[in-house]
């Protein structure tokens, strides 16, 4: 069993749309009414919900992306230092062992980037 979607709320869909597009390599699917349906290369899908007002989350709560390499998550971290992204815990890394960022999307939404030796 894979979990293969998540459904989130934006402010902004055009906004939050392009963020996860330009980190993460979503494309857009289709349209789902004012919302959209995002999917990745390995096919987990997020659907992107206009909301008016975001619900408040605690502090702990993120998403997580693993990438396959280490190099991989140093170049995003690169990307998104370079495009002003909001990042919101520095880069942390043991060069061959781990790898990680966080960043939040558009909604405010932490998001881990990270990378683990098997």
């Amino acid at each position: 069993m894979t979990i293969n979607h998540v459904h989130l709320a934006a402010a902004n869909v055009a906004e939050t749309q392009a963020f996860y597009e330009r980190y993460f390599g979503f494309l857009k699917e289709r349209d789902h009414g004012d919302g959209v349906f995002l999917r990745d290369p390995a096919g987990f899908l997020i659907a992107l919900e206009p909301v008016e007002r975001n619900a408040e989350f605690p502090a702990w709560f993120h998403l997580g992306f693993c990438l396959p390499t280490e190099s991989e998550v140093l170049s995003l971290h690169r990307k998104a230092v370079e495009t002003k992204a909001n990042i919101v815990r520095e880069l942390l890394a043991e060069p061959g062992e781990y790898a990680a960022f966080y960043l939040a999307d558009p909604d405010g939404r932490r998001i881990e980037v990270s990378w683990h030796v098997k």
